[in-house]
């Protein structure tokens, strides 16, 4: 049976001609099309609320002015008791937003973001990535710095390369690639391993059990040491799995189940000064020490659109959000007549899928990099209205800018609620999913394996540092040592942790038991929030807790006195499920200083349901190189033969 397209307008922004003749629906799935792109009706544009706006100074583009498009739907083919697909790296050009010109991009299919992926959940999944790619990568890579410090209104807020040096070695990247299916419990070997890079003409083929709960993941490329750059250049996409619990709720459905897949952008600038839709990474380095912030663009792509706007009816709606940018964390609000709406967001799933029951986010909704959650809103207290979905900072004016904080325009998209009567059909239901339990420390294996993750601020490489730690006896250490941390936790109890391994090829890996249970805790002593994501496994968030770091000697690398418990605090209301990535540390205000941002301890329950080598890391793409270690997972067995641990 052929791949059949339903007839709508092509919502890709290239021209659908094009695409047949390249050969985008040859592949083993279905390629559904489900919404127009930059195809207004003035008719209806007069009589729908809100409209486009004036950007922030210098950025140029309108906001509001295109409509949000919905990535084309891909849906394996069923060969006997697994089911198939193929997906081909492609380079073209896309449109995102209708005053830049179509730009270069490495896509999958031709689209970006990607093609979502639907399967349904208990099918085994094979996937032939075919890398069709071609030139170099589409990226433009420049820094900037001041010697002084860091800049009150950093270039970075802006466009252009004015002021930037190119950073050497990325113009000419070929397309090598790997593709992570980001969250998805597959053994090491089909999991993407970022040095097992195929190039033009090579296919990755990777077997997905698919056996997870209906769930919101995401694939993108992995590729060892540039994945910052291969991910910007437009390697990424939805997966979505689905099942009879999920169906049995009656949520939202069809055009009211929205994916908003978030990410950023910086453009270049031609000689005129006229943007040239060309993806510009510019990163500030701070300092005579040159110490790299993370990247942060002044436009925010959602579905691969620049601001766009989306018309809803007065009703409930289902939005599939996930971040996909290199390091912004997204504080999402829903502001109406400029005002947050309380409660806007009834949180129903996390990265691993639905929660027990929909709880209400109080505030913003924080998703860093990788992070994905599933939530429902009513618009029908909003009919005829214009709504903002805005980003935010802690001690900010909800949708105010804040150009230190690489906040220059605040706006995500916007929302239009037809001016109709409200459609009541739907209820919020009390229980999601009556299948998931939230874990305690009670219910895990009393002798259960432990493990330390510090995360440090800049060392002698002027990088942040990953360090994996073991427990010791403190007797003859003399403090400050290097590489030794006390922590003190809320009973008075303190602990000695040594430094066992820190950068990526050094030492031996954590080694799991297959389908065993560990208790991780990342301690994060650097002002900045790190995003961490373990590959192979799942876990659960048990507590979150907040500690004093001044202990912490940042010239000698060890604690002088013990990092000390403070208070407890709240978990939020994506963190309650299953997931894959945690952020340790504040997702608000940065405060300087040695009484500034508390440092974070936040203590995950992990599953390791899958046998193979992996990783773990930080999931900010600029700290990926430098803040990630190998992992394994090996059946119970094998890791007690010839000996305790299986080393040799």
């Amino acid at each position: 049976m052929e791949p059949t397209v339903a007839s709508r307008p092509d919502p890709t922004g290239l021209n659908r001609r094009a695409l047949l003749q390249g050969g985008i629906f040859a592949g083993l799935g279905a390629l559904v099309a489900t919404a127009p792109f930059f195809a207004d009706s003035p008719a209806a544009a007069a009589a729908a609320p809100g409209g486009p706006e004036p950007s922030a100074a210098r950025l140029k583009l309108t906001k509001f002015k295109d409509p949000l498009r919905i990535p084309p739907v891909l849906r394996p083919r069923g060969q006997g008791g697994h089911d198939e697909l193929t997906v081909r790296l492609r380079t073209a050009d896309v449109t995102l937003h209708s005053e830049l010109p179509p730009v270069t991009m490495w896509t999958y299919e031709g689209v970006y973001p990607g093609p979502t992926i639907e399967t349904v959940s208990g099918r085994p999944l094979r996937v032939a990535w075919e890398n069709h790619l071609t030139g170099n990568i589409p990226v433009t890579a420049v820094d900037f710095s001041l010697a002084t410090g860091p800049s009150p209104d950093p270039l970075s807020n802006y466009p252009g390369t004015d002021g930037c040096q190119e950073v050497p070695g990325v113009a000419g990247l070929p397309p090598w690639a790997a593709v992570h299916l980001h969250g998805m419990l597959t053994g090491g070997g089909n999991d993407g391993w970022m040095e097992n890079l195929i190039g033009p003409g090579d296919v990755q083929l990777s077997a997905y059990p698919n056996k997870q709960a209906a769930t919101t993941l995401w694939y993108h490329d992995h590729t060892h040491h540039v994945s910052r750059y291969s991910v910007y250049a437009g390697l990424a996409g939805l997966f979505i799995s689905r099942n009879a619990e999920e169906r049995a709720l009656n949520l939202p459905k069809g055009e009211h189940e929205v994916p908003l897949i978030l990410s950023d952008r910086n453009f270049g600038l031609d000689a005129s000064g006229a943007l040239t839709g060309r993806s510009v990474h510019k990163v500030e380095m701070v300092g005579a020490q040159r110490l790299m912030r993370p990247h942060h663009g002044p436009y925010t792509l959602v579905n691969g659109v620049v601001w766009p706007y989306l018309e809803v009816e007065p009703r409930w709606y289902r939005f599939r959000i996930a971040n996909t940018a290199n390091s912004r964390i997204y504080r999402l609000m829903l502001l109406a007549d400029g005002r947050p709406v309380p409660g806007a967001f009834q949180v129903i799933g996390s990265d691993q899928g639905l929660i027990d029951k929909p709880v209400a986010v109080d505030g913003a909704l924080n998703l860093s990099p990788g992070e994905r959650a599933e939530v429902l809103v009513n618009f029908g207290a909003f009919r005829g209205q214009a709504l903002k979905l805005v980003n935010t900072f802690q001690g900010v004016t909800p949708g105010a800018s804040n150009q230190r904080n690489d906040l220059a325009e605040p706006d995500v998209m916007q929302f239009r609620v037809a001016d109709r009567k409200p459609v009541t059909r739907f209820a919020l239901p009390p229980v999601i999913s009556p299948t998931f339990k939230r874990v305690t420390p009670e219910d895990l294996p009393h002798d259960h394996p432990h493990r330390w993750v510090v995360l440090v601020g800049p060392g002698s490489a002027n990088l942040p540092e990953l360090w994996e730690m073991e427990e010791i006896d403190p007797a003859g250490i003399t403090f400050p040592s290097a590489g030794i941390v006390q922590v003190q936790d809320a009973q008075g109890a303190v602990k000695t942790l040594r430094r066992t391994a820190m950068s990526y090829d050094e030492g031996r890996a954590f080694t799991a038991a297959h389908d065993g249970v560990e208790t991780w805790k990342y301690l994060n002593l650097a002002a900045a929030p790190h995003p961490m994501h373990i590959h192979l496994a799942h876990f659960q968030v048990l507590s979150r807790e907040n500690y004093d770091v001044t202990g912490f000697d940042r010239v000698t690398r060890g604690s002088a006195r013990p990092i000390a418990f403070k208070a407890a605090s709240v978990l939020e209301a994506h963190e309650l499920g299953e997931k894959d990535v945690i952020r340790v540390g504040t997702a608000g205000q940065i405060v300087p200083g040695p009484n500034g941002t508390p440092g974070e301890l936040v203590t995950v329950a992990v599953r390791f349901p899958v046998v193979g080598r992996g990783v773990h890391h930080c999931h900010m793409l600029e700290h990926e190189q430098h803040m990630m270690r190998p992992l394994v997972v090996s059946p119970a067995a094998h890791l007690h033969r010839g000996g305790a641990g299986g080393h040799h």
